[in-house]
């Protein structure tokens, strides 16, 4: 899959409440990356149908082939917490001897079902993740959910930090006009 950086504006009704935010979706070197930049996390509900709404074409088959062409064994193990929240895990068995069984990808859901620590994982895992996931929290595919999926573009033209703003310059050069209008 293509390098790529997209955000998307999401909504969702739910009865009278409207909610919205802003969450960066980028794919890099096979790695997956989701991060809330503005309004309330998202809900988990809604990662698939983002997903499907932000990733190219076959996103889901090259996922899966990546995911098919992992070297060690895996297992995913789902972890509740008492407060509510879960976690998902992705370990593989590196080696059997020493019980070597790092964690690959993992995705937080908050008590309230929203993905509140964001999601940066490889491609590969995001299969076998997603499914558990999927099974605790099913997609909204109702007609509530909306998407506006946009390719962000750099500004030009910023100062760093600790440069002058400027602003007394400006002031000198209104003051400097007062006194030559008069």
């Amino acid at each position: 899959m293509n390098d790529l950086l997209r955000h998307v504006t999401w909504k969702l009704m739910d009865g009278q409440t409207v909610i919205h935010g802003l969450i960066a979706v980028k794919v890099e070197y096979d790695q997956l990356s989701l991060k809330s930049l503005a309004g309330p996390d998202m809900p988990v509900k809604m990662l698939l149908p983002l997903l499907n709404a932000t990733l190219p074409e076959g996103w889901l088959k090259e996922a899966e082939r990546l995911h098919q062409s992992r070297r060690n064994p895996w297992l995913v193990k789902s972890r509740y917490g008492i407060s509510g929240c879960s976690d998902y895990f992705l370990y593989s068995l590196r080696n059997e001897e020493f019980l070597d069984q790092p964690v690959g990808g993992r995705i937080h859901v908050s008590m309230r079902g929203k993905l509140n620590q964001g999601v940066s994982l490889w491609l590969g895992d995001l299969p076998p993740l997603l499914a558990a996931v999927l099974q605790d929290y099913p997609p909204d595919t109702d007609a509530s959910l909306r998407f506006s999926v946009y390719e962000p573009v750099l500004r030009g033209g910023y100062r760093d930090p600790g440069e002058n703003s400027s602003l007394q310059s400006v002031i000198d050069s209104l003051k400097a006009m007062e006194v030559m209008a008069e």
